[in-house]
C-alpha cells in the first residue's frame, strides 16, 4: 500500500495524528531531498522527517526503514537533513524519474525477510547499481511524508511551499500482460516495400491495443529499436515490459511471409515462433494479423471479448491497391513535424482519395481522409465533413470513426459535448489508443474539467511516452495549473527528445521565473544561444517576450511589437509617443473590423489599443464584440481564448483600477489565465496598478502562485 494523499494540507490534531500513525505503521519511509527542501528552513515536512527518525530509534539495528531519495544534484555533504539521513545510502533520481533498478530495489526492500544486519544500515542503493539490503515483510505502507513526490507519474509537483504531503512509488511496469512489438524486419527483395513492413507492424500493434487486458508499448517508443543490437532483456527493461514480439515481413510477387516469435524477456525464453506464408491479398493479410494477436493474447492469458474478437477479425478493405495507398498515406504521418506541412497533408490526402476511389467502402481510409483535409476554410471543413459522413454511414461503431468524429467536433466545428462523447466511445473500444485520450483531454480542458483533463493527458503519455504530441498537451496543462515542478520534468524530457527545438528550451528556462521570479535561468539560456539562433525569428520573438515579462522597457521599445512598445512607452510616461506608435495600426484594425473579418484575438488587440488611445467607450465595444465572436477553423482554441485579461487591461489603463484588480483576482484563481504574480510585478502591462494596495496584496498572497488543483 502506498499512502498518496492528494487532497489538501490540513491542520489540527486529527491530521497530525493521522501522519504520526502512518509513520508508525509504515515499512519504508522515503524522504525526498532537493534544492527546494534545502531552501525551506521551516516546514511541516521537517517535523515529519524527525518523526521518522524517532520511529527508527525504536527499531532493532540494521533494519531497512529510511531510504532518502535526491531528485536533483543536492550534495549529501551539505544537505540540510537530520544526521540520521547521512548514515544510510541515498538514491539519486534526477528529475524524479524512476529507473527500473529503483523500482526493483524498493520491491526488494519490502519483500525480503526483516533481519538484523551488521555494519551501517543500507536502505536503498544508488540508481546506477542497486544492491540488496535488509528488507521488511510488514504490509507495504510506503510513506515518504515530505514536500513530496509522485513517481508514478514521473512528477515532483509538490516540492513548493504549497505542497501537500503525498507519496507514491511506481509499480513495476513489467506486468504479466505487458508487451512490446519491435519493428518488423523488411526482408522483401524490393526495399521500396519498407512502408508495407511498417504497416504490418502498426496493424499488429493496433490489434493488440484493442485487447483491454494487455499493456502495449506504443509505436513511437519501439521504433528506436529498429536494427538494434541490444539484447532482448535489456530492451524489455528499458521499455518496462515482460514480453517482446519480434519478426519479419517478406513480400515478393503475389506472396507474403510474416514471421513472429514471442519472447519472455526475463530469461530470453522463446515461447513460440510462427511463420505465415499466404497469398498477398487483404483477406489473408488481415487473417495473419488476427491470428498473431489471438496467439499472443492466449500466451499472455488475456481474455478476448466478443466485441474485441470482432475488431481483431475486421477486414478494412478487400482491395490490395487501396490498402497499399492507405499504408503509404499512414507512413507520411510518421515524418515528425514535417507530417503537418502543407505539402505532406496534400500528398496524404491525394493518396487517400485514390484509395477510397478504388474501394468506396474503405471506412478507415475515409476517416483518415477527413483528418488529412485542412479545416481552416469553409471549403475544407465541408470536404472533411463529407468524408466523415461517408465513414459514419459505412461503420458507425468503428472506434476510428468515433475518434475522427471527436477531432472533427474539436478542431472543425466546436461541439464539446459531441466531441467528448465521441472520444469516450472510441476509448471504450480501444482503451490503449493514446490519440483518443489526448483528444478527450483537450475537450475536458475546454470544458473546465481540469483534473479530468490532467488524468486523460497522463494516460496518453503513459501509453505513448516517446511521442511529442502526447507530452506537449501534458506540459501545457501542468503550466496552466501552476504545477510547475512537474511541468519542468516534462519539459526537460521534451528538450531531450527535441534538442533543436528552441520553443521547448525557452519554456523550460522560463519556468523558474514563473515559480520564484528567478531570471538567472533565462538570462543564461539567451547567453548560450549561438548568434544564428539568437537572431532567428524565434530567437528575436522570445527575447522580446522575455523583455516584456521582465520589464526591460527600453528593449521592448526597440524590438517588441507595436502594441507592446506602446505599452512600454506609456509605462515610461510618454503617452504621446505611445499613441503615435499604434495610431496607424488601430486604423488598419478598424478597417478590418468594418469589413467583418476581425477575429476574437483581433477584437481584444483593438480594445487594448483603443484604451491606450483614450477611447474607453470604443474599447468596451470591442470587448463585447470579442465575447460574441467565434473563430471559424480555430477549433477549441477559439473556445478557450479569454477576453478577461483584455478587459482588465482596459479597466486599468482607463482609470478603473478597482474593477481591474477584481478581474485579475479572479484570473489568478483559475487555470490557463496567463497571469503570473512574478510577471505582474515587472510587465509594463500592469503599470497603472503599481502601488495600488489591493493589487500589491494580490501579488504578495502565496496562494496566487500555488498549484490550482
Amino acid at each position: 500500500e502506498v499512502w498518496f494523499d492528494q487532497n489538501e494540507l490540513r491542520g489540527g490534531d486529527a491530521w497530525d495524528g493521522k501522519i504520526r500513525k502512518q509513520i508508525n505503521d509504515c515499512a519504508l519511509f522515503l524522504p525526498i531531498v532537493s534544492q527546494r527542501t534545502q531552501e525551506r528552513n521551516k516546514g511541516y515536512f521537517r517535523l515529519e522527517w524527525k518523526l521518522a527518525v524517532e520511529q527508527m530509534h525504536l527499531m532493532a539495528e540494521g533494519l531497512a526503514y529510511l531510504a532518502p531519495v535526491a531528485i536533483d544534484d543536492t550534495a549529501e555533504s551539505s544537505a540540510v537533513v537530520p544526521p540520521e539521513f547521512m548514515k544510510v545510502q541515498w538514491t539519486r533520481l534526477p528529475g524524479a524519474l524512476p529507473s527500473p533498478q529503483f523500482v526493483e530495489q524498493i520491491k526488494r526492500l519490502l519483500e525480503a525477510p526483516r533481519k538484523a544486519a551488521t555494519g551501517p544500515r543500507t536502505s536503498a542503493a544508488p540508481s546506477a547499481s542497486p544492491v540488496a539490503s535488509p528488507k521488511s515483510t510488514a504490509p507495504l505502507m510506503v510513506v515518504g511524508l515530505v514536500a513530496v513526490i509522485a513517481i508514478a507519474a514521473a512528477l515532483y509537483f509538490a516540492l513548493r511551499p504549497a505542497a501537500k504531503p503525498v507519496t507514491a512509488v511506481q509499480p513495476s511496469l513489467a506486468n504479466d500482460k505487458s508487451i512490446a512489438v519491435l519493428p518488423l524486419n523488411n526482408l522483401s527483395p524490393d526495399k521500396e516495400n519498407e512502408f508495407f513492413a511498417d504497416g504490418m507492424h502498426e496493424d499488429i500493434l493496433t490489434n493488440l491495443a484493442n485487447i483491454p487486458e494487455l499493456r502495449v508499448v506504443s509505436r513511437t517508443s519501439v521504433m528506436q529499436y529498429r536494427d538494434t543490437k541490444k539484447p532482448i532483456p535489456q530492451i524489455a527493461r528499458e521499455l518496462g515490459v515482460a514480453y517482446i514480439l519480434e519478426g519479419s515481413v517478406r513480400r515478393s510477387g503475389n506472396q507474403v511471409r510474416i514471421t513472429g516469435q514471442l519472447i519472455r524477456a526475463a530469461n530470453d525464453e522463446h515461447l513460440w515462433a510462427k511463420s505465415y506464408d499466404r497469398e498477398l491479398t487483404p483477406k489473408e493479410i488481415f487473417a495473419i494479423q488476427a491470428a498473431l494477436s489471438t496467439e499472443i493474447a492466449g500466451a499472455l492469458k488475456a481474455a478476448i471479448s466478443p466485441e474485441t474478437k470482432k475488431l481483431l477479425e475486421r477486414r478494412p478493405t478487400e482491395n490490395l491497391a487501396a490498402y497499399d495507398l492507405w499504408l503509404q498515406a499512414r507512413a507520411i504521418l510518421h515524418r515528425g513535424a514535417q507530417a503537418q506541412s502543407v505539402d505532406s497533408r496534400l500528398e496524404r490526402a491525394s493518396l487517400l482519395e485514390r484509395a477510397v476511389a478504388l474501394d468506396p467502402r474503405f471506412t478507415v481510409a475515409w476517416c483518415d481522409l477527413s483528418d488529412a483535409i485542412g479545416r481552416g476554410s469553409a471549403e475544407g471543413l465541408a470536404r472533411s465533413k463529407t468524408a466523415l459522413d461517408t465513414a459514419v454511414r459505412l461503420d458507425p461503431e468503428a472506434p476510428e470513426v468515433s475518434r475522427s468524429l471527436g477531432w472533427y467536433y474539436t478542431n472543425g466545428i466546436v461541439d464539446l459535448g459531441r466531441a467528448k462523447a465521441a472520444f469516450e466511445k472510441s476509448i471504450r473500444f480501444q482503451p490503449n489508443a493514446p490519440e483518443a485520450h489526448n483528444g478527450l483531454a483537450s475537450v475536458q480542458r475546454a470544458q473546465g474539467l481540469w483534473r479530468e483533463a490532467l488524468d486523460s493527458s497522463r494516460t496518453a503519455v503513459q501509453l505513448d511516452p516517446s511521442r511529442l504530441n502526447t507530452k506537449l498537451p501534458l506540459a501545457s496543462l501542468l503550466r496552466a495549473a501552476r504545477r510547475f515542478d512537474e511541468a519542468m520534468v516534462v519539459h526537460r524530457r521534451l528538450v531531450e527528445m527535441a534538442p533543436d527545438n528552441l520553443a521547448y528550451a525557452y519554456t523550460l528556462a522560463r519556468i523558474p521565473f514563473l515559480v520564484r521570479g528567478s531570471a538567472r535561468e533565462l538570462e543564461t539560456f539567451f547567453e548560450r544561444l549561438s548568434p544564428e539562433r539568437l537572431n532567428s525569428d524565434d530567437g528575436k520573438r522570445y527575447r522580446a517576450e522575455w523583455a516584456m515579462a521582465h520589464g526591460k522597457l527600453e528593449e521592448v521599445v526597440r524590438s517588441g511589437s507595436s502594441l507592446d512598445a506602446a505599452i512600454a512607452l506609456a509605462a515610461q510616461g510618454d503617452m504621446a509617443a505611445a499613441r503615435a506608435r499604434i495610431t496607424d495600426l488601430a486604423d488598419e484594425a478598424r478597417t478590418r473590423a468594418s469589413g467583418g473579418t476581425m477575429s476574437r484575438v483581433g477584437w481584444t488587440w483593438l480594445a487594448k489599443m483603443e484604451a491606450l488611445l483614450g477611447r474607453r467607450d470604443e474599447a468596451v465595444r470591442c470587448l463585447l464584440r470579442a465575447k460574441e465572436s467565434v473563430d471559424t477553423g480555430r477549433g477549441i482554441s477559439g473556445v478557450t481564448d479569454s477576453v478577461a485579461s483584455a478587459e482588465a487591461f482596459v479597466e486599468s489603463w482607463t482609470g478603473h483600477k478597482e474593477a481591474a484588480v477584481t478581474i485579475y483576482s479572479r484570473l489568478l484563481a483559475i487555470p490557463n489565465s496567463g497571469c503570473n504574480v512574478f510577471e505582474m510585478r515587472l510587465d509594463p502591462t500592469y503599470f497603472p496598478l503599481r502601488g495600488d494596495p489591493r493589487f500589491e496584496a494580490l501579488l504578495k498572497d502565496p496562494k496566487n502562485n500555488e498549484p490550482l488543483f
